[in-house]
């Protein structure tokens, strides 16, 4: 909705990457569901409030073959500037290990980098775990002699609810709080979640066994956060992000997050 408001003169294309989601084994690979899940997640954004005035949806599947005399030459030539090496770094967009990589998911950074192109993005709006593939589109201007780069801008990525979870797990239903989940099971989830009072300078103290870690974790957050506390986190990202929005505990109501933290600790 910021990206959108009014007097920024932009319009927000909404990706519903289904073919991407097929590459990444999603469903199981059944395309059918993937495209229901896709329905559906058009579904919560617009349950979250999204300003629709502004924001288009086109599906990857329909827009790529209705437009494949463009969108695959310019995914051909980027594919031709990179070589495999640096194209499997991009592999934490998928959450994957570059071992473990089926040959469609080295397509899928191709792809998402030709997306940029293909949709004329000015600004590339997506989690801080894509950010490779965003640099990759960047490099490609480069390599291709582009004049205009692409803007990228990276979100924050929410701790998961327990300690070590740099982000949610989709393996642990405990780990965030999800649109479907009642009041009882949000107040489960919270009172249960890892709430530390002291910033750690040894960050292994609380970290997930080696082969529970995800491709790419070290590249989930932007800035330097010493005591990652998932529920201060929820509180900053989600309860006081909307403009004017403020939080209340302990008789008292805060409108600045550096408050709530100072109070907290």
């Amino acid at each position: 909705n910021k990206c959108t408001h009014p007097g920024t003169n932009s319009k927000f294309v909404f990706w519903v990457a289904d073919w991407f989601a097929l590459m990444n084994d999603k469903m199981g690979g059944d395309l059918a569901k993937i495209r229901i899940v896709g329905q559906y997640l058009i579904e919560v954004w617009k349950a979250a409030g999204m300003d629709l005035s502004n924001v288009v949806f086109k599906w990857a599947s329909e827009e790529i073959t209705n437009h494949a005399d463009k969108y695959w030459p310019t995914m051909l030539d980027v594919g031709r500037r990179f070589n495999v090496t640096r194209i499997k770094k991009c592999c934490q967009i998928m959450g994957r290990l570059e071992g473990s990589l089926t040959a469609a998911q080295i397509l899928y950074p191709l792809m998402q980098c030709t997306d940029v192109f293909f949709l004329k993005a000015d600004i590339c709006q997506l989690g801080v775990d894509q950010r490779k593939v965003n640099m990759l589109a960047r490099e490609y201007c480069d390599a291709a002699g582009l004049k205009f780069k692409p803007v990228i801008l990276s979100h924050h990525m929410l701790y998961g609810l327990k300690a070590g979870q740099e982000k949610m797990s989709k393996s642990d239903p405990d780990s965030a709080v999800f649109m479907e989940d009642t009041a009882e099971d949000v107040e489960r989830k919270i009172n249960l979640a890892y709430c530390p009072n002291k910033e750690k300078t040894d960050e292994t103290n609380d970290a997930a066994p080696a082969e529970e870690v995800d491709a790419g974790k070290e590249s989930m957050h932007l800035q330097v956060d010493t005591l990652k506390n998932p529920c201060l986190d929820y509180v900053q990202h989600i309860i006081l992000c909307p403009p004017g929005a403020t939080f209340t505990a302990g008789g008292k109501t805060y409108s600045v997050f550096s408050s709530v933290k100072s109070a907290f600790l």
